[in-house]
């Protein structure tokens, strides 16, 4: 029963307020489905243009901290339209025209986007109404900035990456103070009390990782503060703008006598704030301590790394269990380094001259005769015992086909056990042939013959040309391959099942 009323209570309370979340996507899927007439215009994604104006009023007014003209979003939007489109105008008027065509969607006409929903409390539609821009006169000029939503539908798209994730939040929480949404206000303090809660479990992490790993660990450590440290004086510049908008907004809360939602609102925001800036003060000062645990852990690990003597089987060891052959670089490459400049004592004059010569030397006796001509090298050696192999199984495999019927891998494997023996489960180059097998969707000898995709069918085609009779008998093949669920373990590895579909294709 209190299942069945939690479920209820999330559908109906909930469902409001959800509605609301949302409304700071609208505007981008209701202008991603507008499709530009003319062919010239086909390639103009709207859904790009907007993201491109968003950043760019993100850049002007809250890093910047100036509004937008039309003259500057209009100079924007033409090196947006030229450069990443490649569009070229004709006319001065034609490229005016869609400019201004471009900004009037993006401000909806100068009316909010909006839709329609069903309130399940109340029993009726509401409407909810967002915008991307907004305008005020500024010394008798219209000027253009962001919109809240369009702030927090942008950071939700994760799009800026270089930006401190604190800063930019608190970007957003000053248009929630001017905007006086004081309760999204100390919703998003919250969002950045949990960002410094991350970034101090972060350097916890990279503490940790110092101490079984120092080169990984004094990666993380750069990352790290080449990412946070950074930004501290600009997220401790923006904290304290912040506070001095809600203090304003206290007093102007104050003076109006006014005790009402808002202002216990405001009240909550600032304590939220006050928190926040505490735990920002400790992660600053833990990131200061950092650097000098760091220099300790790495000291100390090249303390302990440093030996009397080389390991050479320990270090080869290390290459072979890590498949990376440039663990050898420590060994090989003071090799490439050494001091080869030596002094010559005179004194060995004397003991040049004075050194008896020994025996003299013979040259060694070179025997004439015939070279060998049929002589193989070891890796020669190998690809023909491979060849010779795979051509038996190709063999093997046609036979099978040819009598039109289904088998599996099990069936072909004890086929192949009868005509080699038990033991060619742990033959590696039969675990080959099965893999190389599982490549392709089906074959057609035909097909194969003109062009060989893979090695098994260069084998394929290599058997058939060097037999006459097999030519014959299999160039008509054709056969599917299905592949099952079940794994089968050979010797050398595990394959997946399948079955050989040679029905038909005869």
């Amino acid at each position: 029963m209190s299942q069945e009323y939690s479920l209820k209570r999330d559908i109906v309370q909930d469902h409001n307020q959800r509605m609301l979340n949302i409304k700071k996507y609208y505007p981008f899927f209701k202008l991603q489905d507008m499709q530009f007439k003319g062919e010239k215009y086909a390639m103009l994604d709207m859904g790009y243009l907007m993201m491109a104006v968003l950043r760019f009023f993100i850049e002007e007014n809250n890093f910047k901290e100036k509004m937008v003209t039309y003259e500057e979003y209009s100079e924007f939007m033409e090196s947006i339209l030229e450069n990443d489109f490649e569009i070229t105008f004709q006319e001065e008027e034609e490229k005016k025209l869609l400019i201004s065509y471009i900004f009037d969607k993006l401000k909806n006409d100068g009316k909010p986007f909006s839709y329609e929903y069903y309130n399940p409390i109340t029993k009726k539609k509401n409407v909810a109404r967002t915008r991307i821009l907004n305008n005020r006169i500024v010394d008798d000029k219209v000027v253009y900035y962001i919109s809240a939503d369009a702030i927090e539908f942008y950071l939700d798209t994760k799009e800026v990456k270089e930006e401190s994730n604190i800063a930019i939040s608190q970007l957003l929480l000053e248009k929630m103070i001017s905007t006086r949404n004081f309760k999204g206000g100390a919703d998003v303090v919250s969002r950045i009390n949990n960002e410094v809660s991350r970034l101090m479990a972060r350097r916890e992490e990279i503490l940790e990782i110092l101490t079984y790993d120092v080169f990984q660990g004094t990666k993380a450590y750069e990352d790290f503060m080449e990412n946070t440290v950074k930004w501290f004086d600009e997220e401790q510049k923006l904290f304290k703008k912040n506070k001095t908008l809600i203090e304003e907004a206290m007093k102007n809360s104050n003076a109006s006598g006014e005790y009402s939602q808002a202002a216990r609102d405001i009240f909550k925001l600032e304590e939220e704030l006050n928190i926040a800036i505490n735990k920002h003060g400790e992660l600053l000062n833990a990131c200061a301590t950092l650097q000098d645990k760091v220099d300790d852990l790495v000291e100390k690990a090249k303390i302990s790394r440093i030996r009397a003597s080389m390991d050479f089987k320990k270090l080869l060891n290390r290459a072979m269990d890590s498949g990376d052959s440039k663990v050898l670089e420590s060994f090989v490459k003071p090799l490439f380094a050494l001091n080869t400049r030596k002094m010559f004592s005179p004194i060995m004059i004397d003991n040049l001259l004075t050194y008896p010569t020994g025996e003299k030397e013979v040259g060694e006796k070179v025997i004439s005769g015939e070279e060998i001509e049929d002589f193989k090298y070891p890796d020669e050696i190998e690809e023909e015992r491979i060849r010779h192999n795979l051509k038996v199984l190709t063999y093997l495999l046609c036979n099978m086909v040819k009598k039109g019927e289904l088998f599996t891998a099990l069936d072909f494997i004890d086929m192949a056990e009868k005509v080699s023996g038990e033991g060619i489960k742990n033959n590696g180059d039969f675990y080959t042939f099965m893999v190389h097998l599982m490549q392709k969707k089906s074959v057609d000898v035909s097909k194969v013959l003109e062009k060989p995709d893979t090695f098994l069918e260069g084998i394929i085609k290599e058997v058939l040309e060097n037999d006459e009779e097999a030519m014959s008998k299999y160039k008509g093949l054709k056969f599917t391959i299905v592949p099952g669920r079940d794994e089968i373990k050979l010797q050398k590895g595990v394959i997946q099942d399948f079955a050989v579909d040679a029905r038909g294709g005869n």
